[in-house]
């Protein structure tokens, strides 16, 4: 075999074993968080955090680990492989076409990706305006109590319509324009809250992480639905530091929800306060103490369901025994 095919088969072999790799770990969160309900929004989004990136490991570790189908470790596997299956013979010698594909398809959230990024680029040098001193003060005071020891800059932007928090080194929040006077001095002050607690949480460089996990395996429904998770947890978190500083619960989400109308379109490289459709909704029930008890109902266990079932299968197409 040359370099190229067995490169070729090692891909393929990581990018169909991540399929039922993730969804082993998916499911792995859904039993945790299960049994620990009471889990806060920051230990959820740890969780999924921590899980994601061990997934895309255990795919990295998959493809250096199968050099080739003649050698094949099975280190990364839950069945031994059985070399005299027909299936699995069919399965191997699909795998360059399955990298080939893959790779072809790469492309799409490679240039996806890379768009974001510049424009995060743009709006952090361009549209800029200085905010008020007593913004700029506010954000130095809370970054010291809050224990941030990196320079936070705060500017007013032409470019983005709900506040967005962007940059690991050197952090800077842009409040948009278009929402200086639609908010009071209080919600002006808890958004600037929210987004402070981003940059505690060292949310953007999480962020950026996911989003390169995301690219990678863009095709692998598992890792999306672990970065779903990520967000919605960890701006429910960002919610729950705001509300310790007693603001009042009803302004906060009034500011959301107005951040919200005139947010056009969420970028994946910012970190913005407002969310958006049901995840958005759901999160001012949890502010105005209004949320329902969610039930464990059949619709609700199909996803898991489905999860087990994609595992059992790629182990029985890939390693019969």
């Amino acid at each position: 075999m040359t370099i190229l095919t067995n490169l070729l088969q090692s891909l393929g072999w990581a990018v169909l074993n991540s399929l039922w790799q993730l969804a082993l770990l998916w499911v792995l969160y859904q039993f945790i968080t299960a049994a620990f309900k009471s889990a806060r929004p920051a230990a959820k989004s740890l969780l999924a955090t921590s899980l994601l990136i061990l997934g895309f490991g255990w795919f990295v570790y998959t493809f250096f680990s199968a050099p080739g189908t003649d050698n094949i470790s099975t280190a990364s596997t839950i069945f031994i492989l059985n070399e005299n299956s027909s299936i699995n013979n069919l399965v191997q010698k699909l795998l360059p076409t399955t990298s080939v594909l893959y790779l072809c398809l790469l492309v799409f959230p490679v240039f996806r990706f890379i768009r974001n990024f510049r424009y995060v680029q743009v709006i952090r040098h361009y549209g800029l305006s200085k905010a008020t001193p007593e913004w700029r003060l506010f954000v130095q005071d809370m970054s010291a109590r809050m224990g941030i020891r990196k320079p936070v800059h705060i500017w007013l932007s032409e470019w983005v319509t709900s506040p967005v928090t962007i940059g690991y080194l050197k952090p800077v929040i842009l409040v948009p324009l278009a929402a200086v006077n639609k908010l009071s001095t209080q919600q002006v002050e808890a958004i600037l809250l929210h987004e402070l607690s981003h940059i505690r949480r060292y949310d953007y460089l999480l962020n950026f992480i996911c989003n390169i996990i995301r690219t990678i395996l863009y095709f692998n429904p598992f890792a999306k639905a672990f970065i779903k998770i990520i967000e919605v947890e960890r701006e429910k978190s960002c919610d729950e530091f705001v509300l310790q500083f007693r603001y009042n619960s009803y302004d906060y989400a009034s500011a959301l929800l107005t951040l919200e109308k005139i947010s056009r379109e969420q970028k994946l490289l910012m970190l913005s306060a407002a969310g958006n459709g049901k995840d958005l909704y759901q999160r001012i029930e949890t502010i105005m103490g209004v949320q329902q008890k969610r039930r464990v109902t059949i619709l609700r266990t199909v996803p898991v369901i489905a999860a087990i079932g994609c595992i059992l299968l790629m182990n029985v197409l890939l390693y019969t025994g």
